[in-house]
C-alpha cells in the first residue's frame, strides 16, 4: 500500500466514511456538523465510488438501526446540500458503471473485495451467481 505523508492514499476517505457512519449510527439527532461530514462522504463517493463505498462498508455499524435510518431521512430532508452531493454522487456512478454498478455494490455488500488487503478469492456459488449477473 502506498503512504503519503505518513497514511495511507485513502485515509481522508475512509476518515469521512468512518465519522459519516458515526453521525448516522447514533441515538441523537444530527446537527449542523453532520451536514458536513454527509457532504464530505457523498464528494469522496462522487470522485473515488469504488473506494468511498468500500471505506463505507468497512466502518458501516449497526448499533441503532432504527434511529440510522432516522438520521438519514433528517439528514436528507434539513440539507439541499446533501440532497445535490447524494444526486451528483448516484449520476456519476451510474455513467462510470452502467454496466457493472449493480455487480460492483453486491461484491462490496458481500464482502468479496475489501478496502486494505487482498482476499482470497473463494469458489462459491454466490460467486458464480454474481459472475453470472455481471453478464447481463
Amino acid at each position: 500500500m502506498e503512504t503519503i505523508l505518513g497514511g495511507s492514499r485513502y485515509e481522508n476517505i475512509k476518515h469521512n466514511a468512518y465519522w459519516n457512519n458515526v453521525t448516522l449510527d447514533t441515538k441523537f439527532h444530527p446537527e449542523g456538523s453532520d451536514v458536513d461530514t454527509a457532504i464530505n462522504h457523498l464528494v469522496d463517493c462522487k470522485n473515488k465510488p469504488t473506494v468511498a463505498l468500500l471505506a463505507r462498508k468497512k466502518y458501516r455499524t449497526n448499533n441503532y438501526p432504527q434511529y440510522f435510518k432516522r438520521n438519514l431521512f433528517e439528514l436528507y430532508e434539513s440539507s439541499k446540500g446533501v440532497r445535490n452531493a447524494d444526486l451528483a454522487y448516484r449520476e456519476t456512478y451510474n455513467s462510470l458503471y452502467p454496466k457493472t454498478g449493480k455487480a460492483r455494490k453486491l461484491l462490496i455488500n458481500n464482502e468479496s473485495i475489501v478496502l486494505n488487503y487482498v482476499k482470497l478469492i473463494e469458489k462459491t456459488i454466490k460467486r458464480s451467481f454474481i459472475k453470472l449477473i455481471s453478464k447481463f
